[in-house]
């Protein structure tokens, strides 16, 4: 999942509720707008599978080790689906 795959009411509501913390800490209208941008491009890094950090090696995104990958075997790679699973849950 890339950025542009999340749904924009999702991305809408996102961008509000960072928008009137940042207001309700009494920020100007001008720097509420660069923490939103901020707050967003955390959201998308946690959100997004291409932007999530590789958990054996934490410097590199997902998008890193295919680019990485698809540069040592020549081969073209892309994520066709993938499971996200959560310990903890009963």
């Amino acid at each position: 999942m890339v950025p542009e795959d999340i749904p924009e009411d999702v991305v809408g509501r996102e961008k509000e509720i960072y928008r009137q913390q940042a207001l309700d800490m009494g920020k100007p209208e001008n720097v509420a707008e660069k923490i939103v941008e901020g707050k967003m491009n955390k959201f998308y890094k946690e959100s997004c599978l291409m932007n999530q950090l590789y958990i054996r090696d934490t410097n590199l995104t997902i998008s890193d080790v295919i680019n990485e990958m698809i540069a040592k075997t020549g081969e073209k790679i892309t994520i066709n689906r993938f499971a996200r699973f959560q310990i903890g849950e009963s």
